[in-house]
Formats: structure tokens, sequence, C-alpha cells
């Protein structure tokens, strides 16, 4: 972090806790962002009766989070893939009709 970044301190809140907590001033509204996820998420688990203490709960909401990130990676992975696989066959395709038209193009010049 260098000198130049300004530090703001927040108050956010978690299962009726609240955390005072410090972050870049660019990053506040993300940190928020967070926060209000990571709340949601930990109600539900602490609603789904899963789980009754705080660790436990915050402990299975992060495992939650991370599978459904990490899902979310592989299918963007997956998507770049064929991504990627579509962009070498359309290039190819170009390339095919380019070196046609140049082909076409020699066979066609005027001889002077």
């Amino acid at each position: 972090m260098t000198e130049t970044t300004k530090l703001v301190s927040t108050t956010i809140e978690i299962l009726g806790k609240f955390y005072s907590v410090r972050c870049p001033e660019a990053e506040l509204k993300s940190l928020q962002q967070a926060a209000d996820f990571l709340n949601k998420r930990m109600v539900e688990v602490q609603e789904s009766g899963k789980a009754i203490n705080l660790e436990r709960i915050a402990i299975i909401a992060a495992l939650n989070i991370t599978c459904q990130f990490l899902q979310q990676d592989q299918q963007k992975n997956s998507f770049m893939t064929k991504i990627n696989q579509r962009l070498h066959h359309l290039q190819d395709k170009l390339d095919m009709a380019i070196n046609k038209t140049l082909q076409a193009d020699l066979v066609c010049l005027p001889v002077d």
C-alpha cells in the first residue's frame, strides 16, 4: 500500500455484531457489499439450524461461498476455452478465405 492511499474507518454488521474495520477509501463500497453478502450467507446458515455457534456458522458460510466461487471459476475457465477454440476456428476460416482470394488474384493478373 502506498503512502498516498487514504484509509477510512467504517463499521460493518455481521449477525447483529458490529466490527470496526479500516480499508482504502476507494474500496469502502466493495467492503460494505462484501460484508452485506457475508452477513446474508451467515444468516442463512444460522436459520438452517445446521450450526449454532458463531465460529461454526462462519466456517460453513465460508465453505459454501468458496465452493460457489470455485464452481463459477471452473465455468468461466470452460467458457474461455470454448471461446478461444471458436476464435481459432474463425481465424483458420479467415486465413483460408484470404489465401483463396490471394491465389485467385495471382491467377487473374494480366501479363504485360
